[in-house]
Parts: structure tokens; sequence; C-alpha cells
């Protein structure tokens, strides 16, 4: 296969990780505004600025481009919170002070909250996300998505909780509080007409953005820290 791609390479075909990006970039757009049926693999071609025979030598097909894009999205928000989740896990080892921890797990969050709303693709992930919806679905069998950095937040407050209460909260329950913390983004993330309609926001400016950083920071440290009232770990 690499001779292949190598032979292709010096026919002619666009090269390198620079084009490939670009294509990801444009169908993510394309995906997102008009849905996977809606858009064709030579729309994105030449929106792309690329003949439409590249995309089948980088992604084999549309499905295959559709699914790196999903990679794409994860691999950019793990980069985001890898950095605060090492800190977070650190602080679980050796046992540091709840209120450390917490305030590791409010960074994770800032983390996340830069990821969906200041990155230059901010809008358009948000817009391919809310429209994942694809009739051929095997082209995701090879996704793992418990590697998500959705997941992966998700384990990590399961965990933050555990440690807080000493096992105080039952495990179902701290699943419940951590998709309650979590989800304070995601209903931002992807409720932009309700924001319009109940906030006026048209965008989420960086001004707005620190106001949300600030509000999840300190909603999110009270439930962590009602979480450590049984057991006065606070």
């Amino acid at each position: 296969m690499a001779g292949l791609r190598r032979r292709k390479t010096e026919t002619g075909y666009p090269r390198g990780e620079e084009t490939r990006a670009r294509i990801i970039r444009t169908a993510l757009a394309l995906f997102g505004e008009r849905g996977f049926d809606g858009v064709s693999t030579r729309d994105i071609a030449a929106q792309a600025g690329v003949p439409a025979p590249s995309l089948q030598y980088y992604f084999e097909s549309k499905e295959g481009l559709y699914a790196a894009c999903i990679e794409d999205i994860q691999a950019s928000a793990n980069a985001a919170v890898d950095p605060a989740l090492k800190v977070v896990d650190e602080l679980l080892r050796s046992e540091a002070n709840p209120g450390s921890v917490i305030d590791a797990y409010c960074s994770v969050l800032d983390g996340i909250a830069d990821f969906l709303f200041a990155s230059p693709d901010s809008v358009s992930r948000a817009l391919f996300i809310a429209r994942r919806i694809m009739p051929n679905k095997s082209a995701l069998s090879h996704v793992d998505m418990s590697k998500s950095a959705g997941s992966r937040l998700h384990e990590c407050c399961v965990r933050v909780i555990a440690y807080i209460s000493g096992g105080d909260v039952a495990e179902e329950e701290a699943r419940a509080i951590s998709v309650t913390i979590n989800g304070q983004l995601l209903a931002f993330h992807f409720s932009r007409s309700h924001l319009r309609f109940r906030m006026g926001y048209d965008e989420i400016t960086l001004e707005r953005l620190e106001t949300i950083k600030r509000i999840v920071r300190r909603q999110t440290a009270l439930l962590l820290k009602a979480c450590g009232r049984k057991t006065g770990r606070r």
C-alpha cells in the first residue's frame, strides 16, 4: 500500500499532511452545513482545491473521509485536555487535598471550553457533531469512542467524585453527576439557536467565553464539594 501511494503521488496527486488536513477541514464544514447525504466528494474536492480522485487516495471513500473527520475532532479534543487530565490523575494518585483536585478538574473543563469555542473550526465541528447521522455506520466501526475526550472526561469526573466522597456516592449517582457537570458546556455548544433566543448571543466571543468558563467553574466546584459532605472531605 505504501508503494502504491508513493506511485500515485508521483503521478500528480497532492501530497502531504497539509493537503489531507485541508480536505478534512473542508469536509467538516460541508458535512456540518449540509449533512452526509447533502454533499458529494466532488463538492468537497472543489472547495478544498484538490482533484476529486485525491479524496479516494487519502480516504478511500466518502465514508472514510467522514470517519477521518470524527478522528480529527477526537485528536484535537484530546490534545486540548490531555495536560489538565494528567494533572488530575497525578493529584488522585498522590491523594492530594480534595480542593486541589476540584480546582484541577475545573481546569480540564476550561480546556474543553477553549476547544469548543475558541478554536478556528469550532462552529464547523459543532454543526458536524449535531448532524452526526450517517447511513453507513460500518465506516465508523474502527473509531474507538472510548478514547474520545468526552469519554475520558466522564471517567475522570467519576473518579474525582469517588475520591472526594470517599466512595460514599454510588457509581450510578456519580455518573449522573458527571453528566450534569460536563453537560454544562454542551448546552452552550449545541443550543446556539436557544442562546440567541435567551441571551441574544449570535456568537461566543472571547469575553463571553471567559464569563461561561467562570460560571461553569463555580458551579462545578459547588457540585463536587457537595459530594464530600457525607464524609467531610471538602
